[in-house]
């Protein structure tokens, strides 16, 4: 919803990158793919904390900067691309019902890729297993139901723009901003007590992620209910 009152920039970071692709022949759908591809990357680095994310100690601290911020960058490349491959086929001409299609049903993929790469990886709620993964299950659950809900009112004619804070742009960029502030946590825990104790900092913030999405739900529910029922 927020971020909606910015897609006028854009342009500035896709018209250049669309022209090229336009150029080279690369097709909406093997962006779409290949951006995919990156997601999936992403949710496999998430799942292997103690090798991208807890692991200052173990090689030096120069290159662990970088290599920390291999899941968050390849998350937001996946997301990049994703809004690219909608800007070429728009200046290509090739918009089509299946590009739009196959676009939507990897975007719901790939949110399942990043959820369950974070539950593998323990670190939603690191004290117990059971409760990191119902957490992590139910907040997929909302994630995919706010996405459901906006393609099912669409179907009766309601538009869903707008409706919730956290449509799936936010949750992008939300869930990359809670990995970098658990990452700056760790790296200052690891420069200054030299030891990882801090670990309700992740757990704390995904329950404001996941308590946000359903309230986006709920209110999506809610407006369908009274558009519905005028």
């Amino acid at each position: 919803m927020v971020l909606n009152n910015y897609r006028y920039l854009l342009p500035k970071f896709v018209d250049g990158p669309s022209r090229w692709c336009i150029k080279h022949h690369i097709t909406p759908n093997q962006l779409s793919l290949f951006g995919f591809a990156l997601s999936v990357l992403a949710g496999v680095a998430f799942a292997f904390p103690s090798v991208f994310l807890y692991n200052y100690s173990y090689i030096t601290p120069n290159i662990w900067w970088w290599w920390a911020c291999v899941p968050p960058w390849l998350f937001f490349l996946s997301g990049y691309i994703d809004v690219l491959d909608g800007s070429v086929a728009r200046k290509s001409g090739k918009v089509s019902k299946y590009g739009a299609f196959l676009d939507s049903t990897l975007d719901r993929i790939a949110d399942a890729v990043s959820m369950m790469g974070l539950m593998f990886g323990g670190i939603i709620w690191p004290w117990n297993s059971t409760i990191n993964y119902l957490i992590g299950i139910f907040t997929l659950t909302v994630m995919l139901m706010i996405s459901y809900t906006r393609s099912r009112a669409e179907i009766e004619g309601i538009s869903m723009k707008g409706i919730g804070f956290m449509e799936r742009a936010e949750r992008f960029f939300i869930l990359i901003f809670i990995y970098i502030i658990e990452w700056a946590v760790f790296a200052l825990e690891e420069k200054i007590l030299g030891e990882h104790k801090i670990r309700w900092v992740f757990p704390a913030l995904f329950l404001i992620f996941s308590a946000l999405c359903t309230w986006t739900l709920i209110q999506r529910i809610v407006y369908s209910y009274k558009t519905l029922n005028k």
